[in-house]
């Protein structure tokens, strides 16, 4: 188990440099949700549809939610929409929903 932990510790390392998305986002709603995502002067309206998996923002960014709060993230992260709320998944539940 020790060597696991070393292994999820090292990996990001061993591949280097990603063009990853700093948000993953699920919508876990069953309607459609509107979102802005504001990534430095530009803002972007998105629709997104019950169920589905977007990634989003290059870098930091900032999600507005259609009552007006604001969330910010900094770095990749796994965020859910449910009940029309913005989650931020912990990495246990991830590792859970993987299995």
């Amino acid at each position: 188990m020790r060597l696991f932990y070393q292994l999820l510790m090292i990996l990001p390392l061993a591949l280097g440099p990603q063009a990853a998305s700093a948000i993953s986002l699920t919508n876990r709603d069953t309607g459609d949700r509107k979102l802005i995502i504001i990534e430095g002067d530009t803002q972007n309206e998105r629709i997104v549809k019950a169920g589905e998996k977007l990634e989003l923002c290059e870098k930091a960014c900032v999600i507005r939610m259609p009552d007006g709060e604001d969330y910010e993230f900094d770095g990749p992260e796994t965020v859910s929409l449910e009940e029309g709320l913005l989650f931020l998944d912990a990495p246990d539940e991830q590792g859970k929903a993987a299995r």
